[in-house]
């Protein structure tokens, strides 16, 4: 009968255990004869048992040398949602952020819950291209806004945070073109906007008046403990065209 050894460990005890198989990629420039022994280890994660996999899907199972378990980095930091990635020069494997001020992740990639309009002519969309201000800097991420003429106008989008970020960081600027996989627009009309975000209870977190086209606006927002934000974008006359951008999350 093929003998099972389950192992029962914590998460940061599983990091430990990737790192230490990291190093050893790292700093071994020799070969080796091993003996490695498969005894059919599970792994067992907060009670569930876990089967990691390659990059290509593929089942990997731990194994036993010199009496240390290692397991697959990428197959068990997939269970923890960390990135992966081999630098093959170095011989360092990254796991998670590969550099320490990097976001955590971009308000544009978490789902958002809920959107309205104050018209049917207005739209939303994730920048899936470039937008360029009337300074004629580019950026590449980020959500676009546009409100028809109409008085009063809005358009406004909702955000789980869950309580997980400390801080949402990011710009708000007006696109003098839009150049993306659903639109080509040259001389985008402007206006003067107003960006407000609140928190779930309706507590102003942010708010931003007469937002003109010569300028991008940076904002840095303390978002601790907030479950839910709400961005609302208006204008009071014309058509107008608002993008929020570089829009940061930090744990």
């Amino acid at each position: 009968m093929k003998k099972k050894t389950i192992l029962k460990l914590s998460s940061a005890v599983l990091v430990l255990a990737i790192l230490m198989v990291g190093a050893v990629a790292s700093s071994s420039k020799r070969t080796e004869n091993k003996d490695l022994y498969y005894n059919g280890i599970t792994i067992m994660i907060d009670g569930a048992e876990y089967v990691a996999k390659d990059a290509n899907g593929n089942v990997v199972e731990p194994f036993i040398m010199d009496g240390t378990t290692y397991l697959p980095v990428r197959g068990v930091a997939n269970a923890f949602d960390k990135d992966v990635e081999w630098d093959g020069k170095t011989s360092t494997v990254y796991i998670g952020k590969k550099d320490r001020m990097a976001p955590d992740n971009r308000l544009d990639k978490v789902q958002y819950t809920n959107y309205t309009e104050s018209d049917s002519r207005n739209w939303m969309e994730v920048v899936n291209g470039t937008v360029t201000d009337y300074n004629n800097n580019t950026y590449t991420n980020g959500l676009i806004n546009y409100i028809d003429q109409w008085a009063g106008g809005y358009n406004q989008i909702d955000y789980p945070l869950n309580g997980q970020y400390e801080r949402l960081t990011g710009q708000i600027v007006l696109p003098k073109t839009i150049t993306t996989s659903t639109r080509n627009e040259k001389n985008c009309g402007t206006s003067e906007t107003t960006v407000s975000i609140v928190n779930e209870e309706g507590d102003e977190l942010f708010s931003a008046n007469g937002i003109t086209a010569s300028m991008p606006f940076k904002f840095d927002i303390d978002v601790d403990g907030v479950t839910m934000i709400t961005i609302k974008v208006s204008t009071q006359r014309n058509n107008s065209y608002v993008a929020l951008t570089d829009l940061a999350l930090y744990e």
